[in-house]
């Protein structure tokens, strides 16, 4: 079919940005078909969107585009379609089911549309029994919508028996892409099953296979192949395709075309049951490949991650719930928003739980809710919390806490102090410098000011010696216990700064006699202990 595209839009109009429009609808539109019943208004009201945006291309010719790795091309064309998340959701549908081109005609009616994704809708293993997408559009006699999918076993098969790259075509895969759409898929034949080669034959082929074409066809029917053992529940033979498949996406000699390929079909495999089977494994005890589960579940992507929080808010073993926690964790941000929402959960335990994994993941989107739970009426979600902003970090982050310092009752406000020392925030310096320099006669701030210097010599800023130097020499009249033990800790954060002018004072003061003399000497012997450690 001649594939000219001349005049599809007005000429202000870019033909990238309408495919992407269009491809986006058609996502939401699939989604849409999928989950609303048929008589349901809002499926009625996506379709429709859907299919203006197509008929838009089309009006004047036809429009072939091309399944591409994470998105889509046109056909003939020089516009690219820029990927954006709905884009890329329907080209990994598109993948699952073999497709490799979608032509519209001028003649496209909505009643094509949504017969195109009512096909669509069906598993891939459905589809497979049931001649292909291509088969079952001209069975409802459609034909304004024509779709192509890949002979990957012809490739195979051809690779198999020598034939060089040259008998293949440029680049192992032109060949096969300019065919003419078909009626029917070549692999709905019995012929072409019985020549299909196995799991195994087709996993040693993506280790060796460097042709990127050639390599996606592979990884197409290696999930036509895998995804019989998923519906039989054959969890055990999938485990051991899933575990090629991380390997191959981590391959470092693979390209990112060939890793996202090995990535897209791993989740495709992944989920329902197999995400069910993979926690059932995570939380046995006596299960030992845990650190693999853990890494198939990131790769999976956020579509797991309501069953991993589900069995984690379920489970009654802290086994179980440290290994459910460290695959939220590795994970990452991609698990943050569930986490964030059970932050607002009854169970003191659960937000706990959610606050430390939280702190794991280390986002500063998650400070929000933080901030939220530092205030929690459960301790220990209070203190948890406090780390959590402490490692996190950043200006937001040291705000809450400086402002739980000052407002705060005096336990929060000591381990809000001695977070930000912990984790040496510089950003805290001068404020915990003045609270520590605060003049107080009643000895109200006195355990907050003691922790100051603590945090201060932690921090180990040298910028704070000067600050430090003064508290140490000033005199007092009243209050003269508090303010001697004050003295003694800020010997001893200076010490912990260190340096040649932090050495030069505290030998002024070791030379002399009394409790801040001893203290000056043992600071003295403490550097140098640990100057020697270094050395």
């Amino acid at each position: 079919m001649p594939e000219d595209h001349r005049n599809l839009l007005e000429d202000n109009e870019d033909l990238g940005a309408a495919c992407q429009k269009a491809l986006a609808e058609t996502s939401k539109a699939l989604k849409a078909v999928s989950f609303y019943p048929d008589n349901h208004p809002l499926r009625s009201q996506i379709l429709s969107s859907a299919y203006e945006a197509i008929a838009n291309l089309v009006r004047q010719a036809p429009i072939t585009l091309i399944v591409q790795r994470g998105g889509f091309a046109i056909a003939g064309r020089q516009e690219t379609i820029e990927s954006n998340p709905m884009t890329k959701a329907l080209a990994q549908e598109l993948f699952a089911r073999e497709l490799q081109r979608l032509t519209f005609l001028p003649e496209l009616s909505q009643a094509d549309l949504s017969a195109l994704l009512t096909a669509l809708a069906v598993s891939p293993q459905k589809i497979a029994e049931e001649g292909g997408v291509a088969g079952m559009l001209a069975r409802n006699g459609v034909s304004a919508v024509m779709v192509n999918q890949i002979d990957v076993t012809a490739v195979y098969t051809k690779k198999n028996v020598g034939q060089t790259e040259e008998e293949l075509g440029d680049g192992g895969a032109e060949v096969v892409e300019e065919r003419a759409p078909e009626a029917a898929p070549a692999q709905g034949s019995a012929a072409a099953q019985a020549s299909e080669p196995g799991v195994d034959e087709i996993l040693a082929a993506l280790v060796a296979e460097t042709d990127e074409e050639r390599y996606r066809q592979l990884a197409r029917l290696l999930l036509k192949k895998a995804l019989p053992l998923k519906l039989e529940g054959n969890y055990d033979r999938l485990y051991v395709v899933l575990t090629h498949l991380v390997d191959q996406q981590a391959n470092p000699e693979k390209s990112t075309v060939c890793c996202d390929a090995a990535h897209t079909v791993l989740q495709q495999l992944i989920l329902g049951e197999m995400a069910e089977h993979l926690l059932n494994h995570l939380e046995d005890v006596d299960f030992p490949g845990k650190e693999a589960i853990c890494r198939m579940l990131r790769l999976s992507g956020p579509e797991v991650v309501d069953a991993v929080v589900r069995r984690l808010t379920a489970t009654g073993s802290r086994a179980a719930r440290k290994a459910l926690g460290t695959a939220l964790v590795r994970i990452g941000v991609q698990a943050q928003p569930q986490l964030l929402v059970l932050l607002k959960d009854a169970r003191a335990q659960v937000v706990q739980m959610s606050v430390a994994i939280l702190a794991e993941i280390g986002n500063r989107d998650a400070v929000k809710g933080l901030t939220l739970t530092a205030y929690h009426p459960e301790s220990r979600v209070r203190m948890e919390s406090i780390r959590a902003l402490a490692r996190i970090g950043g200006m937001e982050a040291t705000s809450v806490l400086l402002s739980l310092v000052q407002e705060g009752d005096e336990a929060t406000a000591l381990q809000a102090i001695s977070c930000l020392g912990s984790c040496r925030n510089q950003a805290a310096l001068d404020p915990l410098l003045s609270l520590a320099g605060k003049r107080d006669l009643r000895g109200k701030l006195h355990a907050l000011q003691l922790e100051a210097l603590r945090a201060v010599g932690r921090i180990g800023d040298r910028r704070a010696l000067g600050t430090l130097f003064k508290l140490v020499r000033r005199r007092c009249l009243i209050g003269t216990t508090r303010r001697l033990e004050q003295k003694l800790v800020a010997v001893d954060a200076i010490a912990a700064l260190g340096g040649d002018q932090a050495r030069a004072f505290l030998q002024g003061y070791a030379s002399g006699t009394g409790e801040l003399a001893d203290a000056a000497a043992a600071a003295l012997q403490a550097m140098a202990q640990r100057e020697a450690a270094h050395e």
